[in-house]
């Protein structure tokens, strides 16, 4: 069988519309790599906040106490450790609340709130993540009473 020759001038134009068909499929691919990409760090962050609720419900339920730490004292040496557990801590603010006024006995309800500024790797979809919060929200029974003050609020990780 005879192959067929094409020409050098045949060949230009066919690497041409190789590089149109690239120009528009391009730019496509890229959005659903940086898509991939910036979903899964948001991802990551979304698993950190809900990871350092639940070991911040641990840590109260328990009535975590360095040292010999009471009072405001003691919520605000939570709220370190805390901290000290999560990526980033410049970012994350911690909310601790009792359900009911003056229910700080075991069994009582009550619940923690850590949250963060989200960080974008790429900055592409700034548009549609510009209100986007990661948060992670834990309801507990106390395990024991509870020395700490719930006045403190929310704080930020310093």
């Amino acid at each position: 069988m005879a192959r067929r020759r094409t020409s050098p001038r045949t060949r230009d134009r066919e690497r041409g519309a190789a590089l149109v068909e690239f120009a528009f499929v391009g730019p496509i691919l890229m959005a659903l790599l940086f898509g991939i990409i910036e979903f899964s760090w948001i991802f990551n962050q979304v698993l950190d906040v809900r990871h350092g609720s639940r070991e911040a419900a641990r840590l109260i339920a328990v009535n975590y106490q360095p040292g010999t730490a009471v009072g405001t004292a003691q919520t605000n040496a939570i709220i370190d450790e805390i901290c000290s557990r999560v990526d980033e801590p410049s970012e994350v603010r911690v909310t601790i609340v009792l359900d009911a006024a003056g229910a700080d006995n075991p069994g009582d309800l009550a619940t923690v709130r850590v949250e963060r500024n989200l960080q974008q790797l790429t900055g592409f979809f700034d548009v549609f993540l510009s209100n986007v919060q990661p948060s992670g929200e834990t309801t507990f029974l106390l395990e024991q009473h509870a020395t700490w003050s719930p006045d403190v609020g929310e704080r930020a990780c310093s």
